[in-house]
């Protein structure tokens, strides 16, 4: 009974990031009303608001979704949360037999721990910090918005994993043979559920497909193509059940999606909206240290 009421909690707090795209398109506060409830000061450059109290916002806002009436009441609910809850429940119930699936031998288990460094926090940020730092040089504002985006998509999504993983302390797959543990192995003091690498890379690769899949139809099948390797190469390595990957996987979607649809800046794709609603991304270097804003 705890996964299950553990479960209904979580997916409410996955349903966020949907409910909060679905609000940008018409019924949510634009970013000028969400500085006033926040009480942000104005600079003396009114192109420039600061981007942490921002990020926290976002991180509120994901966070508290499960306890406002409004994410419970359009179909998206029904059209995310529903299926996530059934396929989620029949992994967990069948991860005892899917993980026997493969030989699990030594080898298998070093070359796919070798490929899932694709995946690492570290390998994600530094693909996005080099996005960032390209673009300046190139003065392309489609690759700094890319990787200014995915390094905030990585940053919460670790923010994510790294709570459920301390809530459910799941024991992870390889770890569970060993110590001959039976059960979904929840609450077992390990760190398994969801996968990191599995939010991680799906974030980053979402990132890249609504930046680019327009232009570039290849980009969103390359992007998720490699998020998926990355996923696979986990459970291979005996790192995570089939159930941690497919949590951590839409989660990073969805985090992903949300953080586009609000602070993607339509003007790079040619579209004019309102001035006050879309923020740009901007790093500024100087003697006393570098300073991080949104610039309108």
């Amino acid at each position: 009974m705890r996964i299950v009421a553990f479960f209904a909690v979580f997916l409410c707090l996955l349903r966020a990031p949907v409910a909060q795209a679905q609000d940008s398109q018409g019924k949510s506060q634009s970013t000028s009303q969400r500085e006033d409830q926040l009480d942000i000061p104005r600079s003396s450059d009114p192109g420039k608001q600061p981007f942490v109290r921002l990020f926290l916002r976002d991180q509120v806002d994901m966070w508290t979704s499960p306890f406002r009436a409004s994410s419970y009441e359009s179909r998206g609910f029904f059209k995310y949360v529903v299926p996530f809850t059934l396929i989620t429940g029949a992994l967990i119930a069948t991860d005892r037999q899917t993980s026997n699936l493969l030989p699990n031998t030594e080898d298998q288990s070093k070359w796919s721990l070798r490929v899932s460094q694709i995946g690492a926090p570290y390998t994600l940020a530094g693909i996005s910090a080099g996005m960032y730092f390209i673009s300046r040089k190139t003065k392309d504002k489609k690759a700094r918005e890319t990787g200014f985006l995915g390094a905030e998509v990585i940053a919460h999504t670790q923010i994510f994993t790294l709570v459920l993983k301390s809530a459910t302390q799941r024991t992870r797959p390889g770890d569970a043979k060993e110590e001959n543990i039976g059960g979904t192995a929840f609450w077992r003091g390990g760190d398994s559920f969801p996968s990191g690498h599995a939010s991680g890379s799906f974030g980053l690769a979402t990132i890249f497909a609504y930046e680019y899949g327009k232009q570039h139809k290849w980009v969103p099948y390359v992007a998720y193509g490699l998020a998926s390797v990355v996923a696979a190469s986990r459970l291979s390595a005996q790192k995570h059940w089939v159930s941690d990957i497919f949590v951590g996987g839409s989660m990073g979607f969805l985090v992903g999606r949300y953080i586009y649809k609000v602070h993607h800046d339509p003007r790079i794709d040619g579209i004019s909206p309102r001035r006050a609603e879309r923020f740009i991304p901007n790093v500024g270097y100087g003697r006393r240290g570098v300073t991080l804003t949104w610039g309108l």
